[in-house]
């Protein structure tokens, strides 16, 4: 299923059953371009303004869950996106972000991976994951642009909240209506 989510993103969510558990894994992927509206992120220690996407979601059981993020590419980091990612509860604004809940930069993957294990979450709190760039630029370590793939799983279920449509959407709506009526009168 596709679904428009915030700062103009499409992301493909597909449920898929968690190995051994009744709880089930939520997966996305995007892509950050360097279109999207941009933030400081203060887990960085930098002051860097880097590409943000970001997905609004909730639990349906209060307990543990793990966020993986993995970065596909070549692996000597020309292609991959050198990736952070961060748990905001409540509200999310990229131009004042606060405190994050959780936050991760290189996984155990090394630095094609981002992992956030164990973060406490409250059923019925909304949440906004927050997936980023470490830097603005090319380095050794990747790129500030590219690919990017999430499982998010733990103690229950994260519902992924479809963000509103964008306005750009609306004016292709728009668009269309005025396209209909010109040829139907």
């Amino acid at each position: 299923m596709e679904i428009h989510m915030k700062f103009s993103k499409t992301l493909t969510v597909v449920a898929m059953l968690a190995a051994g558990s009744i709880a089930s894994a939520q997966m996305a992927s995007g892509t950050l371009d360097g279109t999207e509206p941009t933030w400081d992120n203060p887990d960085t220690g930098s002051t860097v303004l880097t590409s943000v996407d970001v997905l609004e979601f909730t639990v349906d059981t209060t307990g543990l869950y793990t966020f993986d993020a993995f970065y596909p590419g070549d692996s000597d980091a020309d292609e991959q996106l050198d990736g952070t990612i961060s748990i905001f509860e409540g509200s999310f604004d990229p131009g004042m972000p606060g405190a994050s809940v959780a936050f991760d930069d290189d996984g155990p993957g090394g630095q094609n991976t981002s992992q956030i294990l164990g973060a406490a979450l409250t059923a019925g709190t909304t949440y906004f994951y927050v997936q980023s760039s470490f830097t603005d630029v090319a380095t050794s370590f990747g790129q500030p642009t590219g690919d990017w793939e999430l499982t998010i799983s733990g103690d229950g279920t994260a519902s992924i909240v479809p963000a509103a449509p964008t306005a750009a959407l609306f004016a292709g709506m728009a668009g269309f209506g005025l396209t209909r009526r010109r040829r139907s009168a």
